[in-house]
């Protein structure tokens, strides 16, 4: 009976970490095509977190290398973050968030949140 009940608590913790791994979300971590099509972009962690990067262009001002997401932080199923406008170098406070494994929403907010306007970039790898 000793034995019963001293391993009912890592029965327990084996239940809840199996749970846990269940409910992860899917990352988006990896190469991502723009909506237009003119570049790719590879998220990656940075720290806890996400940032992205130009990986690919279509024409010589493609930016290649230059970072676009900054900081993106977990925050249920999309991350929170810094959101930079490669072509002007604005920045904006934005989130990314996947549709399916394939599809990735981008958003881009202005006046704290309350205008958002967002494109769906495809998985390339």
């Amino acid at each position: 009976m000793k034995i019963h009940s001293a391993l009912a608590p890592l029965s327990m913790m084996s239940i809840l970490a199996l749970s846990a791994s269940a409910i992860a979300f899917p990352s988006p971590v990896g190469e991502w095509r723009t909506a237009d099509g003119s570049a790719t972009v590879n998220i990656r962690p940075c720290g806890e977190n996400l940032c992205g990067y130009v990986a690919s262009g279509t024409d010589s001002k493609s930016f290649v290398g230059r970072q676009v997401f900054f900081n993106m932080k977990p925050d249920g199923r999309q991350w929170d973050g810094t959101i930079v406008d490669i072509t002007d170098g604005e920045q904006y406070a934005g989130h990314i968030s996947l549709i399916s494994d394939g599809t990735l929403k981008v958003e881009g907010c202005v006046m704290g949140g309350m205008f958002c306007g967002g494109q769906q970039w495809s998985r390339v790898r």
